[in-house]
């Protein structure tokens, strides 16, 4: 009986001191999941841009259809394929999370393994769709149990490079394309308002009217730059320290680790927090 109550004892303290040194990968994966999950958050799309192009055009010229009629489809192709690089990183770090939990079985992915589409907008190299496929294959994997708790650092070794590369390329893809976009957009209204600026049928209080609507313009758009700035700060980090704790070798209960999931947490409190700034 005593032996029993030994045996007993000394499982729940095994149990306790195993759900103990994953508590860093827990901590580090919930950061990255609200650190990415602020894409959501972002007021700007590919789409969007089409729109509001479209619609300026539109209102410049003084063209009055019965329903707004935008060519935007390959735009919404764009933001389908941004969409699905997000998911991809978002499921990573939730399968991360449900391993090193006690709810392994209470997650599952009930969306099947999508496929990056084809888009004039973005483009993608056999590299990233790889990334992208094994990524998703190593999270389908991590969710229905196919790796274990004691496999964690396993499931990080071989995700690292398609999570990198996902990461790269989503960050591109916001640096670049998406605000690339705004600079093109910015341009059609500067022509279009200083034109206004010149025309002698506008009398002073009209031309006022205009550059208010020019610079309201202007300012619209440096928050939304400022928003994809500090959200690919945050991709980056997050994607920069899984790699950097990789190579280490560090255990992952061990005081190194710790000490550094803490330093990203406090690194994506300062990004969360001047994010939630951008949005007031």
């Amino acid at each position: 009986m005593h032996q029993f109550f030994r045996n007993v004892v000394y499982i729940a303290s095994g149990l306790a001191l195993s759900c103990t040194s994953l508590v860093p990968v827990q901590n580090l994966s919930k950061e990255a999941l609200n650190g990415i999950g602020q894409f959501r958050e972002l007021d700007y799309s590919f789409y969007i841009s089409c729109i509001e192009n479209c619609t300026f055009n539109k209102t410049s010229q003084f063209e009055i259809e019965r329903e707004l009629d935008c060519p935007c489809e390959s735009y919404q192709s764009a933001d389908d394929q941004v969409y699905q690089m997000y998911l991809a990183l978002i499921d990573y770090w939730e399968g991360l999370y449900q391993l090193s939990s006690m709810d392994i079985n209470q997650y599952n992915l009930n969306r099947p393994m999508a496929v990056l589409g084809a888009s004039n907008l973005i483009q993608l190299n056999e590299k990233h769709l790889m990334a992208f496929q094994k990524l998703s294959e190593l999270s389908l994997n991590a969710v229905t149990g196919k790796y274990r708790r004691n496999k964690i650092k396993t499931y990080m070794v071989e995700a690292d490079n398609h999570q990198q590369t996902i990461s790269d390329k989503l960050i591109f893809v916001l640096k670049e394309n998406l605000s690339g976009l705004m600079a093109i957009q910015e341009e059609g209204w500067y022509s279009y308002y200083k034109a206004m600026s010149y025309d002698p049928a506008l009398n002073t209080v009209d031309k006022a009217s205009a550059a208010e609507d020019y610079y309201n313009l202007l300012e619209k758009n440096r928050l939304r730059n400022n928003q994809i700035k500090v959200l690919t700060e945050i991709i980056g980090l997050i994607a920069e320290k899984h790699h950097q704790l990789i190579e280490s070798g560090d255990q992952l209960n061990s005081v190194n680790f710790k000490a550094e999931i803490g330093k990203v947490s406090r690194d994506l409190h300062t990004l969360h927090y001047a994010f939630e700034q951008l949005k007031k």
